[in-house]
C-alpha cells in the first residue's frame, strides 16, 4: 500500500507540473570548459575558449563549476594566487582541473593563503599542475589541502611546502596517484626548547610530502623525495606519508628516496587514557613500496598504548591498531637508520609485518611484542633485530639488492621465493607477482635476466 501511495502522489505531482500549477525541477546546468591564461588572458573575457581566456585564478574561483565542467590552465603560465574549488562533481562526471597547450606545467606559487590549492568540494580531479616552488614564494603551508571526498590528484609536481598534500580529517576516499613530490622540506613548527622552555621539547612538526588526517585514501605510484628538515627536537624530521588520526588508508607502489622516514603513524590520547580520536587510527596498509637513500632514517614508525617505562605511562600518540607492512623493500645505509620501529609495548594487535626485504644500518626492526614472518633482514650484529622472536620463515642474510638498479634483487638472494602469499597482482617493477613461479620478499618481482 505504501508503494501505491507514493505512486499516486507522483502522478498527482506530474499532473500539477503539466498543468503549470507548480514549477518543474530545473534542468541540471550543462558542463562548461573554462580557460585561464596568466599572460594572454583577460578577466573581462568569457573564459570559454583559448582565445577568450581569463587571466587570474580569482576570476576562475568565482566561476560556477557544475559536474563535468573543466577548468584548464595554460601551460607555461604562473600564478601567485590560491586556486579554490568548492563545487562538487559526481562519480560519473567529476569536475576536472588540468593543463592545456604546450610547454611546462602551469605553476601555482604561494600567496597569503595557507595552501596553494584548496579542494573543499567532492569528486574533483586535478592533473598536470606544478604546485609550489622552493624558497620565499613557496606555498605558505600546504601545496594541496583536501577537505572534500572522492578527490583525485594525478601527475602533479608538488614542492616546497610543509605538507605537499594535506588530507583533512573530514576528507574521505582521496586518491593521490603518480605524482612527483620533491623537497617538501619546510618545518611548520620548529621551536628551540632550550630557549622557549621544556613544554616545547616535543612539538616540532613538518616536512611532509603527504599528511593524512582523513580516512580511506589511496596513495599509489608516487615518486617522493627530500621530505627532511633540521629539527630542534629530533635533529631531523619529515615523512613521505604521515598518518595522524587516519584509518583504512592504502599506501602502495610508491618510491621514497631521502625522506627522513617513509611513514609515521599516530593518534591522540590524553594522560587519563581518554582518546581524542573518536574512530581511532587503524587498519592502514603499506605494501610494494621502495624506501632508500643516504639521508633516510626509517621506513615505518608506529606505536602501542604504553610507554616502555616502569610506570607504563600512557603513550600520547598511541595506540595505532592493525597496521599492515608487507612486501616493502628498504635499504637505509645511514648510521642512525632503523628500518621498522613499533614501540610503546607494541604487539601483534598493532603491527603485522611480512614478506619485506630490509637492510638498515643501525637496526633492521624493533618491536619486542611483534611476531613477524617471511621477512629478509640484513643483520650484521645481534642487536640489530629486536622483534618478539625469530618468527616463521624469516631469513637473516644480505637481501642482495642490485646497486645498479636500487632494490631489485640479484640472483642468489634468499628473498627470492621467500614469500607465501600474493597480496597484489603487480610488483613495483611492473612484473606480475609470482611470474617466476615464486613470491618474493620485498616490493620487486625477481627477473632472472638481470
Amino acid at each position: 500500500m505504501r508503494t501505491r501511495g507514493w505512486y499516486a502522489a507522483g502522478v498527482c505531482a506530474l499532473v500539477l507540473v503539466v498543468s503549470g500549477l507548480i514549477a518543474a525541477p530545473a534542468a541540471a546546468a550543462a558542463p562548461v570548459t573554462y580557460y585561464v591564461d596568466s599572460a594572454g588572458g583577460q578577466d573581462a573575457n568569457a573564459g570559454t575558449s583559448e582565445t577568450s581566456a581569463w587571466r587570474t585564478l580569482a576570476r576562475a574561483n568565482a566561476a560556477t563549476l557544475t559536474p563535468g565542467s573543466r577548468l584548464l590552465l595554460r601551460r607555461g603560465g604562473t600564478w601567485a594566487e590560491r586556486l579554490v574549488v568548492d563545487e562538487s562533481g559526481t562519480q560519473d562526471a567529476p569536475i576536472v582541473v588540468d593543463a592545456y597547450g604546450t610547454g611546462a606545467m602551469p605553476v601555482l606559487k604561494g600567496s597569503d593563503e595557507e595552501s596553494c590549492v584548496l579542494l573543499s568540494g567532492d569528486h574533483i580531479d586535478v592533473l598536470n599542475l606544478h604546485v609550489g616552488v622552493e624558497g620565499a614564494e613557496r606555498c605558505e603551508w600546504s601545496g594541496f589541502t583536501v577537505e572534500g571526498s572522492h578527490n583525485f590528484l594525478h601527475r602533479n609536481y608538488i614542492t616546497g611546502a610543509s605538507a605537499g598534500v594535506y588530507i583533512g580529517e573530514q576528507a574521505g576516499y582521496t586518491s593521490v596517484n603518480s605524482n612527483d613530490f620533491v623537497n617538501n622540506n619546510v618545518m611548520s613548527v620548529n621551536t628551540d626548547a632550550s630557549e622557549m622552555g621544556e613544554e616545547y621539547a616535543n612539538d616540532d612538526s613538518g616536512a611532509f610530502a603527504i599528511l593524512v588526517h582523513g580516512d580511506d585514501s589511496e596513495i599509489s605510484w608516487n615518486d617522493i623525495r627530500g621530505s627532511i628538515a633540521p629539527s630542534f627536537d629530533y635533529v631531523w624530521d619529515g615523512a613521505a606519508v604521515e598518518i595522524f588520526r587516519g584509518s583504512r588508508n592504502w599506501v602502495h607502489h610508491n618510491i621514497s628516496v631521502d625522506n627522513d622516514t617513509f611513514t609515521e603513524l599516530g593518534t591522540e590520547t590524553l594522560p587519563t587514557g581518554e582518546s581524542k580520536d573518536p574512530d581511532g587510527t587503524a587498519d592502514n596498509v603499506f605494501e610494494y613500496n621502495a624506501v632508500y637513500g643516504e639521508r633516510a632514517r626509517s621506513a615505518l614508525v608506529t606505536r602501542g598504548p604504553y610507554r616502555e617505562t616502569p610506570d607504563r605511562q600512557i603513550e600520547p600518540n598511541g595506540p595505532v591498531l592493525r597496521t599492515v607492512f608487507r612486501n616493502n623493500s628498504v635499504y637505509l645505509p645511514n648510521e642512525d637508520a632503523e628500518g621498522v620501529v613499533c614501540d610503546a609495548t607494541c604487539t601483534d594487535e598493532h603491527l603485522t609485518m611480512t614478506q619485506n626485504a630490509i637492510h638498515a644500518r643501525k637496526k633492521s626492526a624493533y618491536g619486542p611484542g611483534v611476531t613477524a614472518a617471511h621477512n629478509s633482514y640484513n643483520v650484521l650484529d645481534g642487536d640489530q633485530y629486536q622483534m618478539g622472536d625469530d618468527g616463521t620463515g624469516n631469513v637473516f642474510d644480505d637481501p642482495r639488492f642490485d646497486p645498479a638498479a636500487p632494490l631489485l634483487l640479484l640472483a642468489g638472494s634468499r628473498a627470492i621465493g621467500l614469500g607465501r602469499q600474493a597480496y597484489g597482482e603487480i610488483a613495483l617493477n611492473g612484473v606480475a607477482v609470482g611470474a617466476d613461479g615464486g613470491i618474493e620478499a620485498g616490493a620487486y618481482e625477481y627477473v632472472a635476466t638481470r
